[in-house]
């Protein structure tokens, strides 16, 4: 495949079996990852984080299992949920915690 990776064509699987838990520490994969768009799956463990961290690119999290915590600007946050969406303007700091065991995806887009 061209721009997929990580991913078998025409082989379907759940979303939720893209990425598994591994043990206490994070584990994430790219399914796309280049200057424009990158899709990558995390799992978190509870209690685990991404510290905020600037970002250029317009951000989309979809929650596949658990919740977290969206912390972003200086101190705004929402919590996400399983089926929930969240939207992250371009050029902000943000990060994420995990108030459980979370299986998610995000979507960086970013337009010339």
């Amino acid at each position: 495949m061209k721009y997929l990776r990580n991913i078998k064509p025409y082989e379907v699987i759940k979303i939720t079996e893209m990425i598994g838990h591994a043990g206490k520490s994070i584990a994430s994969k790219a399914l796309i990852d280049n200057e424009h768009t990158e899709i990558r799956f995390f799992s978190f463990p509870k209690g685990e984080s991404i510290s905020k961290e600037y970002y250029e690119m317009e951000t989309l999290f979809v929650m596949l299992e658990g919740s977290a915590k969206i912390v972003y600007n200086e101190d705004d946050e929402r919590v996400i949920n399983p089926g929930d969406i969240i939207a992250m303007e371009s050029d902000i700091e943000y990060g994420v915690e995990a108030l459980s065991d979370v299986k998610l995806f995000n979507i960086l887009v970013k337009a010339d």
